[in-house]
């Protein structure tokens, strides 16, 4: 079987986004609506990181996009959690209700801003419970430590300060060293599979969401065709259980 192309990855990748941004509304069940508008900032999120992505890889900032690789696929891998896993739409909310409070509440002690520490106190109660967790413990949750985590893992070379940033910045020619301003990521297809990944996982939540069997039918058809997962609901592990719709 001939290896999918990076070009293929990338037109799905597309596909994905235009799907999104120029989508007029969605038609949402009324029983899903709360839920739709606090999880479609995730999957705007995920498909804007990939656009950005490609982007940035047309500009000839390999290296710089990887970021945003990686960005993608830590959005979509919450999403995906958050989703499938029972209780995880009510910890989200939790998590957001939590961060939104806390984020304005040491602004306004940084800022010493009176007018916004009245306002924070003026601001709903947060919800009460247990959050999402630190992202690692939510990849292990979906993953069985070996394509997710190690990508993951890969990507983050570029991201973080490690060997990579000696290595990118440097070449050996006829026995001698060199140094690189422009800089290439040899795993460029690798990191552009990721974000096909990525925009697969937001665009199938979206597709439950709006309750479109045709376009789920139709992502089916791309997973196998692209050999890319289509959700992770057969990765949920212990101690987290399989939301009860998708057992």
């Amino acid at each position: 079987m001939a290896q999918v192309s990076e070009a293929e990855f990338t037109k799905w990748i597309r596909e994905c986004i235009s799907s999104v941004r120029d989508a007029q509304n969605f038609a949402i069940e009324a029983h899903r609506r709360d839920e739709f508008l606090l999880l479609h900032g995730l999957i705007v999120r995920t498909l804007r990181y990939c656009d950005a992505f490609l982007l940035l890889n047309k500009s000839g900032f390999e290296v710089e996009a990887t970021a945003l690789a990686r960005a993608a696929l830590e959005h979509s891998i919450t999403l995906q959690w958050v989703f499938l896993v029972e209780g995880g739409v009510e910890r989200y909310r939790v998590f957001a209700s939590q961060r939104i409070r806390n984020h304005y509440k040491q602004l306004a002690e940084w800022e010493d801003h009176d007018e916004l520490r009245s306002a924070v106190n003026d601001m709903p109660p947060v919800f009460e419970g247990s959050g999402l967790g630190s992202f690692s413990d939510l990849l292990k949750n979906l993953d069985d430590g070996s394509f997710l985590i190690e990508q993951y893992h890969l990507l983050s070379q570029q991201v973080h300060v490690t060997h990579e940033t000696v290595l990118s910045a440097l070449t050996l020619e006829n026995g001698e060293t060199g140094i690189l301003w422009d800089q290439q990521y040899p795993y460029r297809r690798s990191a552009t599979q990721i974000c096909a990944i990525s925009s697969m996982f937001a665009r199938w939540v979206l597709a439950n969401q709006t309750n479109d069997t045709e376009l789920l039918a139709y992502l089916d058809q791309v997973s196998e065709a692209l050999v890319i997962p289509m959700n992770l609901a057969t990765q949920v592990r212990q101690p987290q259980v399989l939301r009860n719709e998708f057992r």
